[in-house]
This record gives structure tokens, C-alpha cells and sequence, in this order.
């Protein structure tokens, strides 16, 4: 008894293992040659406002490692408070968390990334 390997659904299988929002992926061209590639944006898949994580690798695997070691970076990265309403909101987030300890609140409010 034969069984039949249905490539589509292989690679269907692997793309909805990776954990990345709108990860697509790139095969190398052997006379150019280039790495295979993997390519999401990070944290919601969007090409605008979202920071683009790329990652290449001899191999499909590597590229999908690569690419997972570029989201941690992205996560990693502070988030700038950009409008007064993202301060009012990260604000009160941190008078509710250091209600009870104002020297740790006046240097929590001193570390706030906000765009100057």
C-alpha cells in the first residue's frame, strides 16, 4: 500500500506552525545563489505600522530560526509613546502600579520612552 505525500498540505502545515503574523517565506534561486527567506511584520502582520522581521538560512528551518530571533529583537524594543493619549493611558498604568510607592513611580514616570 502506497501512501501520498500531498506537498500543499505539508507546507500548509508548516507555515501554521510558525508563530508570526503573515509570515511568508522565499525559496532560493540556485544561479543567484541566495538563502531561503522568511519574511513577517510584527506584532500584528501589518506592512504600515508594524516593524518588518526578515530572516534568510541554507535551509527553510534556518530561515524560520532566523526569523524567530528577529521577532524576539522586535518585542524587545520599547514601544514610543508617540500621542498625549498613549501617555495619559501608560500614566495611570503606572500610578496604579506604584500607588503605594511614590520615589518608584516618580523614576518609573522618568523612564517613559516618549518621542521628544
Amino acid at each position: 500500500m502506497a501512501t501520498t505525500i500531498n506537498a500543499a498540505q505539508v507546507a500548509q502545515d508548516f507555515m501554521s506552525s510558525v508563530n508570526a503574523p503573515g509570515v511568508s517565506f522565499s525559496t532560493p534561486h540556485m544561479f543567484r545563489g541566495e538563502s531561503w527567506g522568511a519574511t513577517c511584520y510584527w506584532p500584528n502582520g501589518d506592512v504600515i505600522k508594524d516593524i518588518g522581521c526578515y530572516g534568510t538560512g541554507e535551509t527553510l528551518e534556518a530561515a524560520v530560526a532566523d526569523l524567530l530571533v528577529k521577532i524576539e529583537a522586535a518585542k524587545a524594543q520599547q514601544k514610543v509613546l508617540k500621542t498625549a493619549a498613549e501617555c495619559k493611558e501608560a500614566v495611570l498604568n503606572l500610578i496604579r502600579e506604584h500607588d503605594a510607592a511614590p520615589a518608584s513611580f516618580r523614576d518609573a514616570v522618568d523612564a517613559l520612552p516618549v518621542k521628544g
